[in-house]
């Protein structure tokens, strides 16, 4: 199951759902699929070792005799009652799917978009907005407005001409505590 959390982490990113709606359903299909073989499960090493002492002898797949139907049972269960208790789509801001999670060196690519009214509305330079003096902020990688790039632009006079306006997506390297720390910035969502 812990393998699996960063790659639910980055489908519910990149489709726009909610992370915390499948962790229950991850942990029981891991357990629903673990009870099919011997080495599905370490509960299932034990069973075995306790049969071994009683003489009986456990095989490899002769757990799924009795696993498979349950196995099936909980596929369609899930099939049926999981779209009604998980609901729909999160009202996620669709720049957030095509940001990378993907962490490097403890850093990660996270992105946040400027509020109405932050940042001196529309008069401050991203390099003079401070984010690099912030705990775990590598700076502001990339501005995105409108979905184009921004900043850093083709030339140094195009750069230095942009300030940062509401909208706009602004794209940091920073480390977990760096993200904490961007979130509770104010003018950032």
């Amino acid at each position: 199951t812990a393998m699996m959390v960063p790659v639910l982490r980055g489908w519910c990113s990149r489709m726009g759902f909610d992370v915390a709606k499948f962790g229950i359903p991850l942990a029981f299909s891991a357990q629903l699929g673990g009870g099919l073989t011997l080495m599905g499960s370490p509960t299932n090493f034990a069973a075995r070792k306790t049969y071994l002492k009683c003489g009986f002898q456990l095989g490899f797949f002769e757990l799924t005799v009795v696993a498979a139907p349950l196995f099936f049972l909980g596929v369609i269960f899930f099939a049926i009652v999981a779209p009604r208790m998980l609901g729909g789509k999160t009202s996620a801001p669709t720049f957030r799917r095509a940001i990378s999670a993907e962490e490097r060196d403890g850093f990660f690519r996270v992105g946040f978009k400027i509020s109405r009214g932050a940042f001196a509305r529309g008069n401050l330079k991203v390099d003079k907005a401070g984010f690099e003096r912030m705990v775990g902020v590598g700076g502001v990688k990339i501005a995105l407005r409108e979905g184009e790039q921004v900043w850093p632009a083709a030339t140094d006079a195009e750069s230095e001409a942009y300030r940062m306006k509401a909208g706009d997506v602004l794209i940091f390297r920073a480390t977990a505590e760096g993200i904490v720390s961007l979130r509770a910035q104010g003018g950032l969502n």
